[in-house]
């Protein structure tokens, strides 16, 4: 792909790398280098991590808004913006000021620097900054839905739908990560919506894949992964197949989900990683059997946006089983690159893990598929492509 005339573009995202190697949206880091490679010009704007200001990370210009006082600027980048706001009132508290600062901040910067498009990401409620950088700096306006924002706002903020919408639709363009997410924006967005994913930032590292009988779960230890389900499920198939679980991953469930395996006396056949590094990461894709992401809806509404650790999996041509929610039903074809299942039904996952273990000709040939749904429809150049067009107009709507 050629390089294209060079724009002046500025992200703006709840979160982003305070330094370097910080494993945070590491998809948006890798859209951004390859943005960068094609002549993009690309700035961040984010909030302040206790009292974290401006820096540059690998070329890229990180403008960081202050919001409170040092010790408690810490709203984002840990967890959730939206899992914090659930817990405390003081955090409400903290959102206030957080939108406060970030408007006078987005002002200031878009008074100083040109921007040709602001580019928003997690448009609720950042569409405000948004929408007075485009009055004050003269930028066109794009805004990038993720599914859990529209969600939150459905379920919690009810009585905001209708100023929000009036708001998201002084967008020049809006974009979704999946088929899902657009619909549910169905009602709110007036104008077309472009189903833009991401990819993984994760590619299959070098060295042959092989098959060590390990089923691998991939993800944070929270309620919306659906992991109590799969502990439950495998539970039923572990006396039939000769396979061991690994659940990667920490969280707030994790002391559960460890008790939930001892009642169930399947301890000795699961292990608990925790955080792990990529290449370790790497290497557990490598010899999995296949990857299962057991996704349900959560208590405030939310579930699995797209399912990046579905790619990285099906990028080492390994098949997934996963739920039939969200964004996943864009990248999982039931009975072709892997299986689907109905979320929360430990019963209809015990079967689908008791068939995909014990066919490994069945593995193979959806794992073949499976890489080949990466390649084609997942593909980074494809979606930059996708991206640039609609930055420079070039899209028909």
């Amino acid at each position: 792909m050629g390089k294209v005339k060079e724009l002046r573009v500025l992200f703006v995202a709840t979160a982003y790398p305070r330094f370097k190697g910080d494993v945070i949206t590491p998809w948006l880091v890798e859209l951004i280098m390859r943005l960068r490679e094609q002549g993009v010009d690309v700035s961040v704007f984010t909030s302040s991590y206790r009292g974290l200001g401006n820096h540059i990370i690998d070329g890229v210009r990180i403008h960081r808004f202050r919001y409170f006082l040092k010790r408690y600027e810490r709203l984002t980048h840990e967890e959730t913006a939206v899992d914090r706001i659930t817990r405390s009132s003081f955090n409400i508290l903290l959102t206030v000021f957080y939108l406060i600062f970030g408007t006078w901040a987005m002002i200031q910067l878009t008074r100083q620097k040109k921007f040709d498009i602001i580019h928003i990401h997690w448009p609720f409620p950042h569409v405000i900054f948004g929408i007075l950088g485009k009055r004050f700096g003269g930028a066109r306006l794009f805004s990038s839905f993720y599914g859990v924002e529209i969600r939150w706002l459905k379920k919690k903020f009810p009585f905001l739908l209708k100023p929000f919408s009036i708001l998201i639709n002084k967008s020049d363009r809006v974009t979704a990560i999946s088929t899902h997410t657009a619909n549910e924006l169905s009602g709110v967005v007036r104008m077309p919506i472009q189903i833009i994913p991401f990819s993984t930032a994760m590619i299959a590292r070098h060295g042959k894949a092989i098959d060590k009988r390990e089923i691998v779960f991939v993800g944070r230890l929270v309620e919306r992964k659906g992991v109590k389900y799969l502990i439950e499920s495998f539970s039923q198939v572990f006396r039939s197949i000769p396979h061991r679980l690994i659940i990667v991953g920490d969280g707030p469930e994790r002391n559960h989900l460890e008790e939930m395996a001892t009642r169930l006396g399947i301890k000795d056949r699961i292990e608990f990683t925790g955080k792990i590094s990529d290449d370790r990461l790497s290497q557990y894709y490598k010899t999995c059997s296949f990857l299962v992401l057991p996704a349900v809806y959560d208590k405030k509404g939310d579930t699995e946006g797209l399912g990046v650790v579905l790619l990285e999996a099906m990028s080492y041509a390994k098949p997934v089983i996963a739920s039939g929610v969200g964004g996943i039903t864009d990248i999982v074809i039931d009975g072709d690159n892997g299986l689907l299942v109905p979320p929360a039904d430990p019963d209809a996952l015990a079967q689908a893990i008791r068939k995909m273990a014990r066919d490994g000709h069945l593995r193979k040939v959806f794992g073949r598929k499976a890489r080949k749904t990466v390649d084609e429809r997942f593909n980074w150049d494809r979606i930059v492509k996708k991206l640039t067009a609609l930055y420079y107009g070039n899209d028909r709507r």
